[in-house]
């Protein structure tokens, strides 16, 4: 074979195989910059939760808190004109669930991809952020009754937030909620509110159970001193270990079921009782 025809073929391969090498470690290098992003997504994410667990952990606390009491500690009799304190107990009321989307929407803001964060402890959390919004938000609980959507939760929590200049996000008080309600809060709350302190409705609600019991397990996984306890704390475990799913559940209540059982203190026959496994 003529010599310069070799030195040609060898060099031709030569040249192929550079090539594939260049794409090659173009590719690798590709991919490190894809994991390299996405480990810092994940650390922001981490990184923010932490920074707000402790304003959301009580919100979601105080949230849980009155929602129990209304559908079990007789709280809706303070509607009655005779108890005096009829304004304030439904302003509270809305408030706590005002003050918790506020900071669950300031949370969103900061991490959009909250949800799809590999890390066990910030995903469950975000699972559990998840299940709140739908138990809110679906018909398929109790139909349109206390239903308030997906957007109508942002926008309240986009009312409650504030940032001065200056100053990290605050979250609305009380004071300033029931001074601000009639003029800023009515128009996305006073249907939902009709709703909600309607005694008749309240014990059977699936809307709120669910709510509770997501509420419960986003307060479990954020409360990693164990400082949060409480009657309404024992009534939802106590609840939820008792009542057996259902062939009816929605899949809402099926989801919710599966991260309740994911929780890490809870043993792991209770857990496979919770998603319906004997």
């Amino acid at each position: 074979m003529d010599t310069a025809l070799v030195v040609a073929y060898i060099s031709g391969a030569v040249a192929l195989g550079s090539a594939g090498l260049s794409a090659w470690t173009r590719l690798q290098v590709v991919k490190l910059q894809a994991r390299s992003k996405e480990e810092e997504r994940r650390s922001e994410a981490k990184v923010v939760l932490d920074r707000y667990r402790g304003p959301l952990l009580d919100a979601a606390w105080q949230l849980g808190d009155r929602v129990d009491n209304i559908r079990n500690r007789s709280f809706l009799g303070y509607l009655s004109p005779a108890s005096g304190r009829a304004l304030e107990a439904r302003q509270s009321t809305l408030f706590r669930f005002a003050c918790y989307l506020g900071w669950r929407e300031y949370l969103r803001t900061q991490v959009q991809l909250l949800r799809f964060d590999s890390e066990g402890d910030t995903r469950l959390s975000a699972a559990f952020l998840n299940d709140i919004t739908r138990a809110l938000a679906s018909d398929q609980l109790d139909g349109q009754w206390a239903m308030l959507w997906a957007d109508e939760q942002r926008g309240i929590g986009e009312l409650m937030t504030e940032q001065p200049p200056g100053v990290s996000v605050i979250v609305c008080g009380h004071a300033a909620f029931f001074r601000n309600y009639d003029q800023t809060y009515a128009d996305w709350m006073d249907r939902f509110a009709d709703d909600l302190f309607t005694p008749a409705k309240v014990k059977d609600s699936d809307r709120l159970r669910l709510l509770q019991w997501a509420l419960y397990g986003l307060v479990r996984q954020l409360d990693e001193q164990g400082a949060y306890d409480g009657d309404w704390i024992e009534h939802s475990a106590d609840e939820i270990s008792q009542t057996p799913p259902q062939e009816s559940a929605t899949t809402h209540e099926e989801d919710l079921r599966k991260h309740l059982a994911a929780l890490k203190p809870w043993t792991s026959s209770l857990s496979a009782k919770f998603c319906g496994r004997s």
